[in-house]
């Protein structure tokens, strides 16, 4: 049995899963699985590309007595408060647009994000690679609602037969609008390669593929989907 921080995880566990249990950041839940391999008390294993750490047999795998009692600080307990004021007022944050409106860096914004969550205080919904934040589920859906409207009526506004996450985030960033809404949640304006962020183009495709189905094809490795069927030949 893996023991940490008082919390029984179970003979193996995931990065994540440690990650929801104790509510820590990603970095953290990997230090500390890393330097229960060190001690020699659990072993990782893969299961695909998943990384599994069992505890060895006959050892029962503890971290080191916490400094402290278990559970936020006063300093961290204060975040927790602004975060959850941002998120209802605004309705669903990102990580990066929390950690932007308190001033604080990405890893404590998602720490006080997944305190939050694991009090049943906010929800998550996953987009592409991007996890956004809501007061409730209704908000949650509704959000995920209004993103699949705008992106129909771009690509209809704009003819798309077929469509690439990077021609209809072209779409959007065209329109003052559409940019205003979509940049509250991903980046729009920090360029790479492709003209856009790998954030921003997982975000439009799990948006077009929710749509339209899965690709109809790649072209230099990025996603291409039919937005409307040909006409028909009389």
């Amino acid at each position: 049995m893996i023991v940490i921080d008082g919390v029984e995880l179970g003979r193996c566990v995931t990065v994540r899963e440690l990650m929801q249990r104790l509510g820590i950041s990603k970095a953290t839940a990997r230090k500390r699985l890393r330097r229960l391999v060190r001690r020699g008390l659990v072993e990782r294993r893969w299961v695909g590309r998943v990384a599994v750490y069992c505890a060895k047999e006959g050892v029962e795998a503890r971290s080191p007595p916490p400094s402290r009692p278990p559970g936020p600080t006063p300093k961290t307990r204060r975040r927790m408060e602004e975060a959850l004021e941002v998120v209802v007022r605004e309705g669903c944050v990102s990580t990066s647009a929390l950690s932007r409106k308190l001033g604080v860096s990405h890893t404590q914004a998602f720490h006080v994000l997944r305190l939050l969550q694991a009090e049943g205080r906010i929800v998550e919904v996953a987009v592409g690679a991007t996890a956004l934040w809501c007061r409730d589920r209704a908000t949650a859906e509704e959000l995920i609602r209004r993103l699949r409207d705008a992106v129909r009526r771009l690509v209809a506004l704009n003819n798309f037969r077929y469509v690439t996450p990077s021609k209809a985030l072209q779409a959007v960033r065209a329109d003052k609008k559409m940019y205003a809404f979509f940049s509250r949640f991903i980046p729009l304006s920090r360029l790479d390669g492709d003209g856009f962020s790998p954030t921003a183009l997982a975000f439009m495709s799990h948006i077009l593929r929710s749509l339209y189905g899965e690709p109809l094809k790649y072209s230099n490795n990025k996603p291409v989907y039919i937005a409307s069927p040909p006409l028909r030949q009389p």
